[in-house]
């Protein structure tokens, strides 16, 4: 397996260990009768836990270099993991810690790594494929993650522990595959980090990348706790086995469509996602009717090809319009609106109340989400067209000449160090 096989097994590994507790944490929700609200707070945690980790992360390895913060971030995951097994014995308490911690680490590693994966690229070709590669290896870890341990949780002796073995497993066999990875950044800048978006990027974050980013996950998460939580109300039964099944087919959806997203350019993608998201929020409320568990497998598949399309637009728009120092500071500044989607389903939760129950909130969700597409597809498809990023194809130059200008002063190269792929 050569160079970027071998990152690319490791963005894998981390996805699943992030998304593998998902159905132990419900059942653990259920045995000692926490509630809705408990069980999305767990979720929550996770992005608490994100936030200072992509602020950080990649301008960090702007700075010190891409592997030593995804080395230690796979590191910190697999320790993570053993806290979430230490719930078995000592409860609630290590189930928001872990959760933290598990943002804490995953989000240097998704964040560093697909900036890293890019720039072990051989060509301009594979550099134009990196960010369908990095979406599709995290989506496909997301969505076996928690499809293995779903049918462990439910059939498994003693699921506290064995849902979660596969994951410490894929982890330890993550940390032999970065092993000999080359450095990319060969310049060391000492100094402070450089945090935040650059100049050049700011009109297209506003616009774009931030409404884009929140269709990513705000609409998934619904996958994994709302729909479920009222679907087992709704008196359904086997609930663990259906949130694997709807995390396969809303990350599996996301993996297949990040190339397509490629072709398409992020001009449509984006807006074409925030339409897909409000359809799978118009299927999701038949879903939690009495009677309706079936059309959560087609709000899952839809939802998920909205993902897909997000992610990989995003992405890529950050790839095209930041400077090489700064690519990992964009990147971060990208997934904060992403992952900021786990705290959704609190939101939901705290602000419907016993309304929850009927899925309106759901519908309205849906509408917010037309109207974030509308601002990538208006405002934001314009700032996208200003710096070169609107089309399908390869990183552009940016279109106006002061932006241009401010990226080729600030970046000194692309810093690249070629790999066995």
């Amino acid at each position: 397996m050569g160079g970027r096989g071998r990152l690319t097994f490791a963005l894998f590994a981390t996805a699943c260990s992030t998304q593998a507790p998902s159905p132990l944490l419900l059942r653990y929700a259920d045995d000692l009768g926490l509630g809705a609200l408990v069980l999305t707070l767990f979720f929550a945690a996770y992005a608490l836990g994100l936030v200072p980790s992509l602020l950080l992360g990649g301008p960090w390895s702007d700075r010190d270099g891409r592997r030593p913060v995804v080395l230690g971030g796979v590191a910190a995951a697999l320790l993570c993991t053993g806290v979430l097994v230490s719930a078995h014995w000592w409860g609630v308490l290590p189930l928001v810690v872990g959760r933290i911690a598990q943002g804490l680490a995953s989000g240097a590693v998704f964040t560093v790594g697909t900036v890293w994966l890019r720039e072990l690229a051989r060509d301009d070709e594979e550099v134009r494929r990196s960010a369908g590669r990095a979406s599709a290896a995290m989506t496909t870890g997301f969505a076996l993650g928690p499809l293995v341990s779903g049918a462990l949780v439910q059939w498994a002796p003693v699921p506290g522990v064995s849902a979660l073995v596969p994951v410490v497993v894929l982890l330890l066999l993550g940390l032999l595959a970065l092993a000999g990875l080359p450095e990319t950044v060969t310049e060391r800048r000492p100094g402070r980090l450089a945090l935040g978006v650059p100049a050049v990027a700011r009109r297209a974050y506003w616009l774009y990348l931030l409404p884009v980013g929140l269709l990513v996950y705000t609409y998934a998460v619904l996958s994994l706790t709302v729909f479920p939580l009222l679907v087992a109300e709704a008196g359904f039964g086997a609930v663990f086995v259906l949130v694997g099944v709807s995390a396969l087919l809303v990350q599996g959806s996301a993996a297949l469509v990040s190339p397509w997203a490629a072709r398409v350019g992020p001009g449509r993608a984006g807006p074409l996602s925030a339409g897909l998201a409000a359809g799978g929020c118009v299927l999701g409320f038949l879903a939690v009717q009495p009677g309706g568990w079936p059309w959560v497998l087609p709000a899952c598949l839809v939802i998920g090809v909205a993902e897909g399309l997000a992610m990989a637009a995003g992405v890529s728009v950050c790839d095209r319009v930041a400077p090489p120092d700064r690519r990992g500071a964009l990147l971060s500044a990208f997934y904060l609106p992403v992952y900021a989607g786990f705290v959704v389903p609190t939101v939901l939760a705290l602000t419907s109340g016993d309304a929850l129950r009927t899925g309106v909130p759901i519908l309205v969700l849906g509408a917010i989400g037309l109207a974030l597409g509308g601002l990538a597809a208006g405002p934001g498809r314009r700032a996208l067209r200003a710096v070169g990023a609107d089309g399908p194809g390869t990183p552009a130059v940016p279109a106006d000449p002061a932006a241009a200008t401010a990226a080729v002063a600030s970046a000194p190269g692309r810093r690249r160090t070629r790999s066995s792929g």
